[in-house]
C-alpha cells in the first residue's frame, strides 16, 4: 500500500492516537481494536486485536506504520502489518508481549521472519551500544530512522558527538556539520556508536 496523506498536519492528536482511532474499527463480521502503539522514530508499531464475530476467534498482529507529521508534507502514513515482512524493526518489548504466537495468524506469511529480525535488531543495539554517560568525542551515532529538527528542517541518521555541555551530550549531524543538536535518551536507545578511531 502507498502513502495516504493529509492536507494539513496533526494539531489536536498525535499519529499514534490517529492510528488507534482509525484502525479500530467495526463491521458485521469483524472487530478490529488497537490495544496499543508506540513511536519510534518516524515508525508507529501498534498492536492490533482481530476479531471474527462470527466464530469468536480473535488474535493479535502487529501494525507498523510509517509516517509523517510536518507542515511542509501535512499528516501521511504508509500501513504495512509484519505479515509482509517490513523493513522496520524496531519494535518495542511492550508491543511484541501483546502478541499472538505466529501459528494463530491466519496466513503469517514472514511474521516469524519479522519477529526474528525484531529480536536480532534488539540484540545488537544491546551490544553495541554505549552508556548515555560514557560517550568520546568524535564518536560516531547510527540511528535505525532519520530525526528531523522541526527548526532547522534537517532530517538526519548518523551524527559526530561534539563534547558535554554540562551533562548534556551534543551532536553535530554528518550531514550538515554545521548545525548543534541534543538527542534525547530513548532515542539514543536505538543508536549503533562507532569509536571515533572506527
Amino acid at each position: 500500500m502507498g502513502w495516504l496523506f493529509k492536507i494539513d498536519m496533526l494539531q489536536h492528536q498525535t499519529p499514534a492516537e490517529y492510528i488507534a482511532e482509525h484502525f479500530s474499527v467495526e463491521t458485521e463480521e469483524t472487530k478490529a481494536s488497537v490495544l496499543a502503539t508506540a513511536i519510534v522514530g518516524g515508525t508507529i508499531y501498534a498492536a492490533i486485536r482481530n476479531e471474527n464475530k462470527r466464530t469468536g476467534v480473535a488474535y493479535v498482529f502487529c501494525g507498523v506504520f510509517l509516517f509523517k507529521n510536518n507542515r511542509g508534507d501535512g499528516f501521511g502514513y504508509k500501513s504495512m502489518t509484519e505479515t509482509m515482512g517490513p523493513s522496520q524493526v524496531d519494535c518495542p518489548d511492550r508491543i511484541i508481549r501483546l502478541l499472538s504466537p505466529v501459528e494463530e495468524i491466519p496466513d503469517p506469511s514472514y511474521a516469524a521472519e519479522w519477529r526474528s529480525n525484531v529480536a536480532t535488531a534488539k540484540e545488537r543495539r544491546r551490544t553495541a551500544r554505549k552508556p548515555f554517560e560514557s560517550f568520546q568525542q568524535g564518536d560516531t551515532v547510527r540511528l535505525p530512522y532519520s530525526v528531523q529538527f522541526s527548526k532547522s528542517g534537517v532530517s538526519a541518521d548518523a551524527f559526530t558527538f561534539l563534547g558535554y555541555r554540562g551533562r548534556t551530550p551534543i551532536f553535530t549531524p554528518i550531514s550538515n556539520p554545521y548545525l548543534r543538536c541534543r538527542l534525547s535518551r530513548t532515542i539514543l536507545e536505538a543508536a549503533i556508536v562507532e569509536g571515533a578511531a572506527a
